[in-house]
């Protein structure tokens, strides 16, 4: 049975107007007449109305039967509790006496369109299984609705008033704990070189400043130590922060006039109870100082989220860190039978340099040391010939299939210069190795590897061959000493990263620099090694040539076969041109598109090539592209310097 109520309310205004205007029509030509043809009207509105009630009886019917016995056995919608109307499109056909008097305050509105009475209604959405949340009257009900047969085309609604619920729902959530843990970056480097009154002035005016935005904000604050703070917030009070995009990290700056003051915050929140949270702000915490600090992470079970970010890394003087992973590396080689080293995906003298250098740490406690590289996809051969040549190392270099085979259950793998499993030279290796090492400069990306014994991550150095200098002093015995390859061999990794001196390299950068010096290191040698080939340097002006400036990045594109070496030093050149910031190399060999990325450091890039997958450090930086064409490639470049653009105007 077919009950189409669609065109109930447009048939009863068919069917007044027209009565209305016959009638007019007769008493303007008859005015003797208009006694009649009210009589008429009144006549016709009764039948209207008679049959409209009709209809809605016949609908009452259809629901709950008619009759005195079906009354008693049937289930009557119109006996529950529970709002409920009958709705045919956009028209409610029928509604129980609860729906009339907690949606409608009381009133009887007779097939009313549905609009008028909820206008944020939608039938549709209200048969999902979640159904449709509505506010009326000051309640706030959600609605299910059955799905309507191809025979009656009736929904039926029903309306749950769950308001307590609702409100109840609301407050626990914005009652959830959010934790967050301050650490003043530079109170170990720089503030504990101040005089004791003027630190104690600094360091006043940031706890002032930290206990301002928790009184503001109605939270708690501990302090661990002189420079670290835990501090807990609803999460009501939290967004205020979280929309303010941290400006504590601006105001700590203001604090330490010319004396750097910058801060890392770590935010733990969503977790199932404080212990979580804390766990979340720790890792968070760790994230932020990982990648050089100066801003806020946030850490949910979904993942990071990141605010600020764009200072360098500020050099850590002390050397305790160092000497305490040296001993522990020590350690865990001694409880090696043997170690595989690993560094990044196309090689450079800085993975290469480091992995030479882990190898002489690992032959000094009379374990077998390999590197793992594949050298017809290296950018340091040049490097890797040099090393073969030092007897004291023999045979150092072993392909990943080579190494997959000496994966033994005790085989310690020491991963160099990056520390996501993706960017390392093999995954497969990875994954076969149980105990892993870390020794790593490049900012902190949010897919690192997190299963390993020792982890040796510092954003402030130059490279990873410093670190492994650093450590080489701690571990190796007083009267040993490197081979000139093998320092000469570091000395290269920390020169390629500090474009010879000239950028990233601090103190502690010199001071290892020296140590190799020693070692009776050949500069002519090392310089050979940067030698650039004929075609290199013609494919690298090439690449100079084609580029682009956008709003201060030179970009150059090509699908043309050029030298891997020559992408890199492009991207460097291109640093020298005016009005450029930072440089973006894209080159196209087969499905992959490579990118370099260069700055001076008033962009970073590593954020940059976050953007597009990637990620590096702060003025050098890379990533990958796939399945995509050189223009379509321009577009995400561009579109990822709007987004950091837009984000630093917003910080």
């Amino acid at each position: 049975m077919k009950n189409k109520f669609v065109s109930t309310d447009m048939l009863i205004l068919i069917l007044a107007v027209a009565a209305i205007a016959f009638g007019g029509v007769l008493v303007y030509t008859s005015p003797d007449t208009a006694g009649i043809v009210c009589i008429v009207l009144i006549f016709i509105t009764g039948i209207i109305f008679f049959n409209a009630r009709t209809a809605r009886k016949f609908v009452k019917s259809i629901f709950y039967g008619s009759g005195k016995h079906s009354n008693l056995q049937q289930l009557s919608f119109e006996k529950l509790n529970v709002p409920v109307a009958i709705i045919n499109k956009d028209t409610i056909v029928w509604y129980n006496d609860s729906f009339r008097q907690k949606l409608l305050g009381g009133n009887d509105s007779y097939l009313i369109q549905l609009e008028k009475v909820l206008p944020d209604f939608d039938v549709e959405k209200s048969c999902e299984n979640e159904g449709l949340c509505i506010v009326a009257d000051g309640r706030e009900y959600t609605v299910h609705s059955s799905i309507p047969t191809e025979d009656t085309k009736l929904w039926v609604s029903y309306f749950v008033d769950d308001t307590e619920y609702k409100i109840d729902q609301r407050e626990y959530r914005l009652s959830r704990p959010v934790i967050m843990q301050i650490a003043v970056d530079t109170y170990d480097d720089v503030l504990k070189d101040l005089k004791e009154s003027t630190r104690a002035q600094i360091m006043a005016r940031i706890d002032q400043m930290i206990e301002d935005l928790v009184l503001s904000n109605k939270g708690l604050v501990n302090k661990f130590g002189t420079s670290r703070y835990t501090i807990v917030f609803e999460e009501r009070y939290y967004k205020n922060i979280y929309n303010d995009k941290f400006s504590i990290l601006r105001k700590a700056k203001e604090i330490g006039g010319e004396n750097s003051v910058t801060l890392s915050i770590g935010v733990g929140k969503d977790g199932v109870d404080f212990t979580e949270n804390q766990e979340l702000s720790r890792q968070a915490l760790d994230m932020a100082l990982g990648r050089g600090g100066d801003q806020a992470v946030v850490k949910t079970n979904d993942g990071y989220e990141f605010f600020g970010g764009n200072s360098r890394s500020v050099e850590k003087r002390s050397k305790v860190r160092s000497r305490i992973v040296a001993n522990a590396l020590k350690d865990v080689i001694l409880q090696s039978d043997n170690v595989l080293i690993m560094g990044h995906k196309m090689s450079d003298l800085d993975s290469v340099g480091s992995a030479v250098g882990v190898a002489s740490i690992v032959r000094c406690f009379e374990r077998r040391a390999n590197i793992v590289i594949e050298e017809n996809r290296t950018l340091a051969k040049g490097l890797i010939d040099w090393v073969k040549q030092d007897e004291t190392l023999g045979n150092v270099f072993v392909t990943p299939e080579k190494a997959a085979n000496l994966v033994e259950k005790n085989t310690l793998l020491i991963i160099v210069d990056t520390h996501t499993a993706k960017m390392a030279e093999d995954t497969h290796i990875c994954e076969l190795c149980n105990k892993k090492v870390i020794i790593d400069h490049h900012r902190k990306m949010v897919d690192y590897i997190a299963d390993t014994v020792v982890s040796y991550h510092e954003p402030y150095a130059s490279s990873a061959s410093e670190l492994v200098t650093e450590l080489i002093q701690y571990i190796l015995p007083a009267n040993a000493k490197l081979s000139p390859i093998q320092a000469g061999a570091l000395l290269s990794g920390i020169m390629l990263d500090t474009r010879n001196f000239s950028e990233k390299a601090g103190v502690r950068t010199y001071e290892a620099a020296a140590y190799l010096r020693r070692q009776s290191v050949d500069p002519a040698q090392i310089m050979r090694l940067f030698a650039v080939p004929k075609d290199i340097y013609t494919a690298k002006a090439e690449l100079v040539s084609m580029a682009e400036n956008y709003k201060n990045v030179a970009i150059s594109m090509s699908d043309k076969e050029y030298p891997q070496l020559s992408i890199p030093q492009a991207a460097n050149d291109l640093l020298t041109l005016e009005n450029v910031d930072a440089s973006i190399v894209a080159v196209k060999t087969g499905d992959v598109i490579r990118l370099s990325a260069r700055s001076m450091g008033k962009i970073n890039v590593q954020v940059l090539m976050e953007y597009l997958g990637g990620g590096g450090h702060l003025t050098q930086a890379g990533a990958q592209l796939t399945d995509m064409t050189l223009e379509q490639a321009r577009e995400k470049i561009c579109e990822s310097i709007d987004k950091y653009k837009s984000k630093q105007e917003t910080n």
